[in-house]
């Protein structure tokens, strides 16, 4: 199967440059790397086994590559592709996450250092892209520029497993034809999203091993909106008290009472937060925003 790659890149190689790292990092001889800029189509080899048209972006980043590898070349993956380029190149390198958001991004250092970027476009006037690094979430010595955050939009993102969540959707909504202002349907991404931080508790913070304190406190707020819908919950109350108590225990059992210590520095509301529920007297044992 052709192996396609997105890259962008910090630095501008000249293009012999471009040819001899990317020979380097797919274990081919040069020759076999044809590289032009977009709308030189004169004197490309079209038959090379590498195919690599780059455009210019300005900002924070240099140049666009698309790159196209032929089956017979054994190609790696694309995260170790840029791994190889960044060190033969000595410039940082970007390439698109999985996730959804068109933002998300992995940026890899030259000297290997490997963090989640978020990649903004500015709609400008007419001319090559402007593309700024807004935050990474490791410092990159390339990106000085970038804020060194976790990304909450790519943490939304990341798949976690939902059994409880799934099994009451099953049991309330089968078709998933409620309404969505329907109980059933409120209380199943209300649950949804509660699940979604026990689970990542429960797991030790993967995937990824982060999380942010904002989104912690959001967590916690909906686990506030789960009692209410508790409450009116109609028809569907009994399955949702169950799969509520079941995702409360798991939640009890990763995190430890501090009699809100921590939810009422993070809301600076103090001790306020002990009127509230028992939810925000616990802490987790290692909060992932202090590592």
């Amino acid at each position: 199967m052709t192996e396609f790659y997105t890259f962008l890149t910090v630095h501008r190689p000249p293009p012999h440059t471009m040819a001899s790292a990317l020979a380097g990092a797919l274990g081919v001889e040069t020759r076999d790397v044809d590289v032009a800029c977009t709308g030189d189509t004169d004197d490309r080899n079209w038959d090379a086994p590498v195919l690599c048209t780059y455009d210019s972006v300005t900002g924070d980043l240099a140049l666009a590559w698309d790159v196209s590898v032929a089956d017979a070349v054994a190609a790696p993956a694309e995260p170790e592709a840029a791994l190889r380029l960044a060190g033969g190149l000595g410039t940082t390198v970007l390439y698109p996450a999985e996730e959804e958001p068109p933002s998300a991004y992995w940026a890899v250092g030259p000297d290997g250092t490997v963090a989640r970027a978020r990649v903004l476009e500015d709609d400008g006037d007419d001319g090559p892209p402007a593309l700024s690094v807004d935050a990474v979430e490791a410092p990159m010595k390339q990106l000085p520029a970038a804020r060194v955050e976790v990304l909450a939009e790519i943490l939304r993102e990341q798949h976690v497993r939902t059994p409880v969540t799934d099994a009451f959707a099953a049991a309330t909504d089968p078709h998933r034809a409620a309404p969505a202002a329907s109980p059933a349907n409120r209380a199943r991404e209300a649950l949804l999203l509660w699940e979604r931080l026990v689970r990542r508790i429960e797991a030790g913070w993967l995937p990824g091993g982060r999380y942010s304190a904002e989104l912690y406190v959001d967590d916690l707020r909906t686990r506030d909106r789960l009692a209410e819908l508790t409450e009116a919950a109609g028809a569907v109350r009994e399955p949702l008290v169950r799969a509520v108590a079941e995702l409360d225990e798991v939640f009890r059992r990763g995190t430890e009472d501090d009699t809100g210590a921590l939810t009422g520095r993070l809301t600076g509301s103090g001790a306020a937060v002990a009127d509230r529920g028992w939810w925000w007297r616990r802490r987790p044992a290692e909060p992932p925003w202090d590592r």
